[in-house]
């Protein structure tokens, strides 16, 4: 169920394509509403903006006007995001044997994920709508696509033994499609990785109810849809995929709730973002302590992203 907050009034809206979406509003901001919407099974901006609107802004201004520091980071930033990312990877190798194995990351960025596929042994594609990510990614040594993903993107690969989407749903106008697509390109047995950012969190409304704090986690120029575990989860059910994992990263909303209002204080959040990194990387030699801990926070629907791993059913 999406959970709201009380007092909160229902929202009805139809699209230009006649879809009709209503529910109860969780928020406002700048004279957009979200709304936990029943139609779609979690929550999203209304109105949603138009395809053109979105094609513009993610070809031609997302990294070269809102994450322009985003394709230069530094050797400590990429060597966390390998750890970050071979933890997914020990997970899916579980299931996936050596030999011939490919993924697919749509909306790849800058390619780092990629690049711990290759280096893992996987043959790797993506596929990024931003001409200036993709190029990026492309003198990284991976091979990535300049595009939207759709159901034409790779017609002529639809085999993919895993298909990774790294905080992709909450940018795209339809959600349901982006995942119908990925289901086409995977092959039977294969698995799919998707992590969204956990918002509406237990740990955020502490911080909004004590402090009367802005939920600032609610960005409708760049969100448009807000998930949970279980919104995500049962998206995926829905569209014929068996569930097998949730998992986590590390919860920033806790520093908030020590006192710590890094959403206020960019170079704040720089230094706690350096400790959260150190977090990982002082428990990753320690046996399974750090992703047994992020299994945990996550049955508690806890922690910063909503990671979920899921399989596309066997031919019978």
């Amino acid at each position: 169920m999406l959970q709201t907050h009380s007092g909160e009034h229902n929202t009805s809206w139809v699209s230009e394509a006649g879809t009709a979406h209503s529910g109860d509003t969780l928020a406002v901001k700048d004279d957009v509403k979200v709304m936990a919407c029943a139609s779609c099974g979690f929550a999203h901006v209304v109105p949603l903006p138009s395809d053109d609107w979105l094609k513009n802004f993610y070809e031609t201004e997302f990294y070269q006007e809102e994450k322009t520091d985003y394709l230069s980071m530094d050797a400590d930033e990429t060597s966390w995001r390998a750890l970050e990312f071979g933890a997914r990877f020990d997970f899916v190798e579980r299931y996936i044997a050596q030999g011939n194995r490919s993924v697919l990351d749509i909306g790849c960025g800058p390619g780092d994920f990629l690049k711990t596929a290759q280096q893992r042994g996987w043959k790797a594609h993506g596929v990024e709508p931003s001409s200036t990510a993709s190029a990026f990614a492309r003198t990284q040594g991976v091979d990535v696509r300049t595009g939207f993903f759709g159901p034409d993107t790779f017609v002529e690969q639809t085999e993919f033994d895993f298909i990774h989407m790294s905080e992709v749903l909450e940018h795209v106008a339809d959600p349901r499609e982006v995942v119908a697509c990925a289901m086409q390109c995977l092959r039977p047995g294969g698995i799919i990785c998707i992590s969204v950012p956990n918002d509406f969190n237990a740990f955020q409304k502490s911080v909004v109810a004590q402090s009367n704090a802005d939920e600032w986690w609610v960005v409708p120029d760049h969100h448009l849809n807000y998930f949970s575990f279980e919104t995500l989860e049962n998206l995926l059910v829905s569209e014929g995929f068996d569930l097998l994992e949730r998992t986590t990263n590390f919860p920033m909303e806790l520093f908030l709730l020590m006192g710590q209002d890094y959403t206020s204080d960019p170079k704040l959040g720089s230094k706690l973002h350096g400790w959260r990194k150190n977090f990982d990387r002082s428990t990753a030699d320690a046996g399974s302590l750090r992703q047994d801990f992020y299994r945990a926070l996550a049955q508690a629907n806890l922690g910063r992203l909503s990671i979920v791993f899921a399989r596309k059913k066997e031919v019978s």
